[in-house]
């Protein structure tokens, strides 16, 4: 069976973005798995910026709440907020409480973890939900680059095993070290979401699990 819960909906590059659009992979992914989970992301489009993923940058960046978060992972500032996972997580579902998109009582949208089975991912995305992913790419054939993609769907053979997993990389497609910048629905082979998605050749990996809306 193929499940690809974002088939049909819009494909989000960060290239286009107007804050950072360099190192927005991260908010951008997170933009990209709530849409195939379906949260109306557009709900979060403020006045000073229309895309949702600008939106969320900006409110990582800018709000109180999500500031003392980060520095308490990180009091020297090594890292921007949005690049760091638990910042990124507890900022999003924050967000998503200020724009109405999750009740008071409600769980949250987004659960990150250090150490994700490749089954739980799989279940996520069974249950209508998707994953945010953190891995090492070659780009261009230039350098390693660390960048955070959206998992979305994933093919299981007749038997049950996995043959791939479904990615919406903001940044394009990594099998080709991005010279293509269309990196809608790229499949990804599980040797190489063994060896590329942190942890980087251990059968665990660190996750975002975002509950379908």
């Amino acid at each position: 069976m193929t499940q690809n819960n974002s088939k049909n909906k819009p494909y989000y590059t960060q290239r286009n973005n107007k804050l950072k659009p360099n190192v927005a992979c991260n908010v951008t992914a997170m933009i990209a798995a709530l849409v195939a989970a379906g949260w109306d992301v557009e709900k979060l489009a403020t006045e000073q910026y229309a895309q949702p993923e600008d939106a969320l940058m900006h409110f990582i960046l800018a709000d109180a709440r999500v500031d003392a978060c980060w520095k308490k992972v990180d009091p020297a500032g090594h890292y921007a907020p949005n690049e760091w996972h638990s910042v990124l997580a507890f900022g999003t579902n924050l967000f998503l409480r200020e724009r109405g998109l999750i009740g008071k009582d409600d769980a949250d949208a987004v659960e990150w973890g250090e150490w994700r089975s490749k089954s739980q991912i799989v279940n996520a995305i069974k249950d209508g939900g998707a994953a945010v992913l953190s891995g090492l790419f070659t780009a261009e054939g230039k350098k390693t680059i660390g960048h955070v993609v959206a998992c979305v769907g994933f093919r299981e053979d007749d038997e049950g095993n996995l043959s791939h997993f479904i990615l919406d990389d903001s940044w394009g497609d990594y099998r080709t070290e991005y010279r293509d910048h269309n990196g809608n629905d790229i499949k990804m082979t599980i040797a190489d979401f063994n060896s590329k998605i942190r942890h980087c050749g251990a059968d665990n990996k660190m996750a975002h699990l975002v509950r379908r809306a």
